[in-house]
């Protein structure tokens, strides 16, 4: 696995300010879900498919920013 690949915006066909606005966005995100899921671990019967959702929903933003 490599640490360092300064290629990788470009691979993604980002420049390196859209690249750092998509990654701090699904960070943002992220974090969001992250909270969402504690919550969901002490009361499971709330918020019971949103992970699942938002997992396809990053995948689909992640696919439509590559093209």
């Amino acid at each position: 696995m490599k640490i360092f690949n300064f290629k990788h915006p470009k691979d993604v066909n980002l420049n390196y300010f859209n690249h750092l606005k998509f990654s701090w966005c699904e960070s943002i995100r992220a974090f969001g879900i992250c909270l969402v899921m504690i919550i969901h671990g002490i009361i499971p019967y709330i918020f019971d498919n949103t992970f699942s959702n938002y997992i396809k929903k990053a995948m689909g933003r992640v696919e439509e920013v590559s093209k």
